[in-house]
C-alpha cells in the first residue's frame, strides 16, 4: 500500500543557530533577500507553523522565523521562560542577524514578544507591526475589553491541563480542533500541530502560559499604532468584541477578520495576499535591509 505524502507539513527547518544569551542558542531560518519580515511563533509552537509564509514571502523579501527560547529546536532553559525575556531574545537575534527595521509579525502569544521588543527599542525600530489574533492585554475587569478569557477560564486551563505532558497535548488537540482551524483536520495534520507544540516541556508550557496571561502591552500597542503601520488579523469566533476594542484602543490600526486562530495556515493564500498588500501600502516601510 503506498505511503500517503503530506508535503504541506514541513519537516524541521534548521538554517542556523545563534547565541542570544549566555548558554542560549536559538534555531532559526533565514530565507530570501530584500526588506526583512520576521515571523514569531505563538505559545509553545515552532517556526515550522509558518511554512506557507516562509516559502511564499521569501520570493521577494528576506524572511526570518525562529523557535523561541525553550521551544522547538532552540535551547531549553530553567529561567527566562517569559515574554519579557523572549522580547530580549528577539532583539538579540535581530542584532546578531544584522536585521534593522523589520516588519514584525507575532502570532498569538508571539505578539507579546514583538510588543516587548517595541517596549525595549521603541516603535522607530520597526517598519510595521502585525498581530495575528492576540489582544495586547490578556486579562481585564473591563467587560467590553477584548481579552483571552475570564479568570475562571484561564485558571481552568492552567490547573486542569498544564500539569503534565499529556495535559498539554490534550489542550493543544482541543484548541486545534475547536479554535485554531475551522474544518475537520486530517489525523496527520492534527498530529503535526500537536507535535510542534509539545516539543516544549510541560513545566515550560505552564510558565509561558502564565506569563502570556499576565501581559499588559496596551501602551506598546498604542505607541506603535501611532507611529508605524499596524495590522491585526482577527479570528471570526471573537470578531465583534475584538474589532470594537481595536477601534476604541487603536483607532489608527487596520484589521481584517477571517478564519480561526491559525488562519494563516488554514487560508494561506488569503492571508499572504492581505499581508503583502499591507506591506506594499505601508508608506514607512523601509528600503531593503542591506541598503539601510
Amino acid at each position: 500500500m503506498p505511503v500517503t505524502k503530506f508535503p504541506h507539513l514541513s519537516p524541521e527547518m534548521n538554517d542556523g543557530r545563534i547565541t542570544v544569551a549566555p548558554g542560549v542558542k536559538l534555531s532559526y531560518v533565514d530565507r530570501g533577500r530584500g526588506a526583512p519580515i520576521v515571523f514569531v511563533p505563538g505559545w509553545t509552537f515552532t517556526k515550522e507553523v509558518f511554512e506557507k509564509q516562509i516559502s511564499e514571502f521569501s520570493r521577494k523579501y528576506r524572511v526570518i522565523s525562529y523557535d523561541p527560547r525553550s521551544q522547538g529546536a532552540s535551547a531549553t532553559t530553567a529561567e527566562g521562560n517569559d515574554y519579557l525575556t523572549h522580547a530580549q531574545d528577539l532583539a538579540a537575534l535581530l542584532d546578531g542577524l544584522q536585521v534593522r527595521n523589520p516588519v514584525l509579525v507575532g502570532w498569538s502569544a508571539g505578539a507579546h514578544a514583538t510588543l516587548g521588543f517595541i517596549k525595549l527599542r521603541g516603535p522607530e525600530a520597526v517598519a510595521a507591526h502585525v498581530v495575528i489574533d492576540m489582544p495586547p492585554k490578556c486579562m481585564s475587569y473591563e467587560t467590553e475589553a477584548w481579552i483571552e478569557g475570564t479568570l475562571e477560564e484561564i485558571s481552568a486551563v492552567h490547573t486542569l491541563y498544564l500539569r503534565d505532558g499529556k495535559g498539554h497535548a490534550d489542550y493543544i488537540k482541543l484548541y486545534a480542533e475547536t479554535v485554531m482551524v475551522q474544518r475537520n483536520l486530517l489525523p496527520e495534520e492534527l498530529n503535526w500541530i500537536v507535535s510542534l507544540a509539545t516539543k516544549t516541556k510541560p513545566l515550560v508550557a505552564a510558565q509561558l502560559f502564565a506569563s502570556c496571561m499576565f501581559q499588559d502591552n496596551n501602551a506598546a500597542a498604542v505607541a506603535v499604532a501611532k507611529a508605524r503601520p499596524t495590522l491585526y488579523f482577527v479570528a471570526q469566533h471573537w470578531a465583534a468584541k475584538a474589532v470594537a476594542h481595536l477601534k476604541y484602543l487603536l483607532p489608527e490600526t487596520k484589521y481584517v477578520v477571517f478564519g480561526g486562530h491559525m488562519m494563516f495556515w488554514e487560508h494561506p493564500e488569503a492571508f499572504n495576499r492581505v499581508l503583502d498588500e499591507f506591506i506594499q501600502r505601508s508608506s514607512t516601510y523601509g528600503v531593503p535591509d542591506e541598503a539601510v
